[in-house]
């Protein structure tokens, strides 16, 4: 008599499973709520850009509620973290098919962790003491240079929101896999993006999140699962 067992951890029994609707479903929720979560903290955030005058910096610094304005920030930086987690998981669903479609995957990895953790050290933090320094007796152009870290810091992160869209741009299209909004729409977005962040950062940051929306309404609704299956 003789037995025979097999491992329930093996590919054949589990499947792939970034073929699981659920797991589609979860980072297309998590990258929707990081947008959900950021334009919300937004609107009680108070932002003032390079070629504003200092008396213009002084004011709007100064008359800021700093509760109000340091919770959005808290908030927005919390989406960043949910943004995190969702980078892992868009990753994994991506990184499928040839080798250059795993590559151009985690090089979106790469890419989004760094951009996290970029405007976490730079986007608040400055932020934060600029306003912080305008109300408590700080020399005005010692605010601005402190502001001014957070909006060039700003650009540079844009750059990385190109770069990941290119990569994520080019797994999709190696691993045939919403070839045309993440594929080409991701490549053409993000060397817009590369290209002209000195000069339009703040329209081409938005038109990086218009993309990264319908991403994340793609995954949520489950276009292109069945091509995982295949």
């Amino acid at each position: 008599m003789s037995t025979t067992s097999t491992s329930i951890d093996t590919p054949a029994a589990l499947g792939d499973h970034t073929a699981w609707p659920t797991v589609w479903r979860v980072a297309g929720g998590l990258a929707l709520a990081h947008v959900v979560m950021l334009f919300a903290a937004i609107t009680q955030e108070v932002m003032v850009s390079h070629d504003t005058s200092l008396e213009k910096l002084q004011d709007s610094y100064a008359d800021a509620n700093l509760t109000r304005v340091f919770t959005g920030g808290y908030i927005e930086a919390v989406s960043f973290v949910v943004l995190a987690a969702a980078v892992v998981v868009v990753a994994r669903i991506f990184r499928r098919g040839s080798e250059g479609a795993r590559l151009s995957s985690d090089t979106f990895l790469a890419l989004g962790v760094t951009f996290v953790a970029a405007t976490l050290a730079v986007g608040f933090a400055p932020g934060a003491a600029a306003m912080y320094g305008a109300q408590h007796g700080a020399d005005i152009h010692a605010v601005a240079v402190v502001n001014d870290i957070r909006n060039y810091g700003y650009q540079l992160q844009v750059m990385i929101q190109g770069a990941m869209a290119i990569a994520l741009g080019l797994a999709a299209l190696l691993g045939g896999l919403m070839k045309r909004w993440v594929g080409w729409g991701g490549i053409v977005i993000g060397a817009a993006t590369l290209v002209g962040t000195p000069f339009a950062n703040n329209g081409l940051g938005m038109l990086w999140y218009i993309w990264w929306v319908g991403v994340a309404v793609l995954l949520l609704t489950g276009r292109g699962l069945e091509q995982t299956r295949k």
